[in-house]
């Protein structure tokens, strides 16, 4: 054992560090390794209670971090992937799961010698990160991943000082813990500052096991900071759907409640729930006392952890609707989200679960192009000069939005191309940077559209209805191209072989517009049309030909062909 001292310390905060790395490394490789079986399987979820909480649990047990599965869970809300009810049962299904957690560091932590157990896993895991196959190199990673967790708490327990030969600092810890109620109270509040500051759960009840194993706390005042830190896991989600929208805060405030609740209930029952699992593992399991035994009291915490949480499950799993009732009325729905990012940025996943909700952010994106079509409609139809203002200052809006949220998207994107991600999905995600590129290209040919209009309407240009016609029939012919643009991104499947084929005809438009286009210039010959509103309508024009374009070649991305001239329906 260490001497107590700031070098002691250090080396706590060292091993915590290597724990919590290595959790990280491992639940970055299950991640990488199934994210696209995570993904589906998210993606699948419905209003079924049971089939939701089993998916949050078994989702927690691969990836060994409740925090990432329940981030994961508040990013796919923000993203309308699934519904706040299967979050809710997913977010219970995690706290639940992560019980697998502190079972394998009881289990494993204290009875076996770590270090004959991870190195030479290490030893065998180690050339396949060198493999080109990233499945094996992903399996490589949460193998690693897992013996540097383990090896890390080998470390905890040669660290932590045994503080019965320290008589002032046990003098202390006896004075905290002699004030009942208020000494839980004080032994709750460490916990939860201790895991919000280190943001993880996991290492914080290693951290504790090994402190009531050393002689540190007893076993009552150890229970009281495994409560703590039940409420401390959830700083992590709710810092996670700050930038998220109404729905993603509500799905984080699920898991608020879910635990402050649960903590709060269980406090009156402490007295009793505690003699009981002393009981059963004296009695029953025939291990030994918790409350004497310092040896027992990992074992102990472990049961009253797994009860504490089953017992919570069980009863807000049957008052699911009130919980969401609550957590909704604690977030204020704002009435115009126009102006943020609604999806990205809510948390840190893998590539692979992170192309839903790049595919959702575009999607909104079209949404927006789509309302600078329709508006563009209606002032090209006929507008009052009032109503001309106040459909360019709602034009300008839209196109504000799309510049700002533009380059988020896009650094979101690039992000997701340096992450190492299946074939697949690194396929899917440059064809997704290609289209957002492609609106932001529909963006700069609207806004010079919108400053030709405002030109033209300060000049008194004006256009017959012929020219007029055409225009229209440029714009219904983007309007029909983006409404199968977001029928396409709103489609969740991978495989679109359903949209293969998917053609739009302009070719016989096009020679339309050509003929009318000779007959507009033999007008001008001939002195009936202004040359300033035959050149306001060729700029136009061919503005609406380059948006078309554009168009085009995004139905091209997500039909993965060349579009073919043959004629479809509206």
């Amino acid at each position: 054992m260490v001497e107590f001292g700031w070098y002691g310390i250090l080396q706590v905060l060292g091993a915590l560090a290597l724990f919590i790395y290595g959790m990280k490394v491992m639940s970055e490789g299950v991640q990488r390794m199934a994210s696209i079986q995570l993904r589906d399987a998210l993606q699948r979820v419905t209003h079924n209670r049971f089939s939701s909480f089993l998916t949050g649990f078994f989702t927690t047990a691969m990836i060994q971090s409740s925090s990432a599965a329940t981030v994961m869970t508040v990013s796919f809300v923000n993203a309308g992937i699934i519904s706040l009810t299967a979050a809710a049962s997913i977010i219970i299904g995690a706290n639940v799961g992560t019980t697998v957690t502190i079972w394998i560091v009881t289990i494993l932590g204290f009875e076996l010698n770590l270090f004959t157990l991870c190195l030479p896993l290490i030893a065998l895991a180690m050339p396949f990160l060198f493999w080109k196959n990233g499945k094996y190199r992903h399996w490589a990673e949460s193998a690693i991943g897992f013996s540097l967790l383990l090896i890390s708490f080998q470390f905890l327990k040669s660290v932590v000082a045994d503080l019965q030969h320290h008589d002032e600092i046990m003098a202390f810890l006896g004075r905290l813990g002699e004030h009942g109620i208020i000494s839980i109270l004080i032994y709750i509040l460490i916990g939860i500052v201790f895991t919000a500051l280190i943001q993880s759960s996991s290492a914080a009840m290693a951290l504790t096991l090994t402190m009531c194993i050393n002689g540190w706390l007893p076993f009552d005042i150890g229970a009281a900071m495994v409560l703590g830190e039940n409420i401390g896991t959830t700083i992590t989600t709710e810092i996670a759907s700050w930038v998220g929208n109404s729905e993603s805060k509500k799905a984080a405030r699920i898991h608020v409640l879910f635990n402050v609740i649960g903590v709060l209930w269980v406090l009156p029952f402490l007295p009793f729930i505690l003699p009981f699992i002393s009981w059963l593992m004296i009695d029953v399991i025939g291990i030994g006392d918790p409350y004497t035994d310092p040896k027992a009291m990992p074992m102990g915490l472990s049961i009253f952890y797994t009860f504490f949480n089953l017992v919570n499950a069980a009863i807000f799993m049957l008052l699911l609707p009130e919980l969401i009732r609550v957590a909704s009325r604690t977030v204020k729905s704002k009435s115009d989200e126009r102006r943020k990012l609604f999806f990205i940025d809510t948390g840190s996943n893998t590539a692979d679960l992170s192309l839903p909700i790049a595919r959702q952010e575009i999607l909104q994106q079209c949404h927006r192009v789509r309302n600078l079509n329709s508006i563009l409609n209606r002032i090209t139809n006929f507008t009052t000069e009032a109503d001309f203002h106040i459909q360019i200052k709602l034009a300008n809006e839209y196109l504000n939005t799309l510049s700002e949220n533009q380059q988020a998207i896009n650094e979101y994107l690039t992000g997701m191309v340096e992450d190492r991600s299946s074939l697949l999905t690194s396929k899917q995600i440059k064809s997704l940077l290609n289209i957002s590129l492609l609106v932001d290209h529909l963006r700069t040919k609207y806004e010079r559209v919108y400053q030709l209009l405002g030109d033209k309407r300060q000049q008194r240009i004006w256009f017959g209805p012929t020219q007029r016609s055409i225009l229209l029939h440029r714009i219904n012919d983007a309007n029909v191209m983006l409404k199968s643009c977001i029928q396409m991104l709103q489609t969740s499947s991978v495989n679109r072989n359903q949209w293969k084929g998917l053609t739009y005809d302009l070719s016989e438009k096009h020679l339309d517009y050509l003929d009318y286009e000779r007959e507009l210039m033999r007008e001008l010959e001939r002195g009936e049309m202004k040359l300033s509103s035959v050149v306001t309508y060729y700029r136009m024009s061919q503005y609406m030909d380059s948006i078309n374009e554009a168009l085009r070649n995004i139905l091209s991305e997500l039909t993965d062909e060349p579009l073919v001239q043959k004629p479809i329906s509206a």
